[in-house]
Formats: structure tokens, sequence, C-alpha cells
């Protein structure tokens, strides 16, 4: 699986994941949302500090249960991302930068491509249901329409 095909299966999930809440969204004025990922709680507009609760969070349990990093992560790097799963629910995975000979290509092509695609495609979302997120995702929308 290419990036921009794992993007696509990311997004096609997020934007499913938004019509099935925009209309609590409406009611309560915030981006909580209980898919059947993860630990069933995430914050559509949590994008700094914690990954606790996080859209990063999400994304990430997204590629672990839709079995994405399989495409993209060695057996060594896959045994990783178990123990973070396991050890670490509230964290996400990233490569290690000293052990890793792939480490460049995971983190850079693959990993920041995914999480900030993903993340723009809710900010997009959000805005065209006419919610006023622009501040929360100010620096995905405005380096997506510099490219």
């Amino acid at each position: 699986m290419e990036t921009n095909k794992a993007i696509e299966k990311v997004n096609v999930i997020l934007n499913q994941i938004i019509d099935e809440h925009v209309a609590k969204f409406k009611k309560s004025k915030e981006f909580k949302v209980t898919p059947n990922y993860g630990y069933k709680k995430f914050y559509l507009d949590k994008i700094d500090g914690s990954y606790d609760n996080s859209i990063y969070s999400l994304i990430h349990y997204i590629m672990y249960q839709e079995g994405i990093y399989s495409n993209f992560l060695n057996a060594d790097q896959l045994k990783e991302l178990e123990m973070v799963i396991k050890e670490y629910p509230t964290s996400i995975y990233g490569p290690n930068e000293e052990e890793d000979e792939n480490y460049e290509e995971i983190q850079y092509d693959f990993l920041d491509k995914v999480y900030s695609e993903g993340i723009t495609c809710v900010a997009k979302r959000l805005l065209n249901e006419g919610f006023d997120v622009k501040d929360c995702y100010e620096d995905y929308l405005y380096d997506n329409e510099e490219e």
C-alpha cells in the first residue's frame, strides 16, 4: 500500500466517523467522537498537547485496527507498535531514530503525511459543516493551502 492509499483509507474512515457524529456536534458544541477504535473516545479538535483522546490517537488506532501499519513497518517495528498499544495505549507509535534504518521513510514519508492529511481532512469537513474551527486547525489549513 502506498502512502496516498493509506491517506485515502484513513480519510474515508474519518469522514464516516464525522457522518455518525455531526448531529451530536451541533447539539453539544464539542467534537467528541466514540468510534469503535482504540479506547473509543476522542476529540477531533484536540491537536496540541497530550496524545490522549486526541485526533492523532484516533488516526493511530485507525491505522492499527485497519492493518495500515503492517504495510509500512518491518517485523521489529510491528513488535514495537504492539508494545506501545498494550503498555502505552494513550500514546502513538513512532519509529526509533537511532535504531530504525528506515526512520526517515516511516516518520516523514508515511506517518507525518497520514497525520497531516487526516487532520486537514477533518478540518475541511468540519468547516464545510458550518463549524468555526479555523483557529483550532490553523496550522493544518495554511500548510495545505501553500502546497
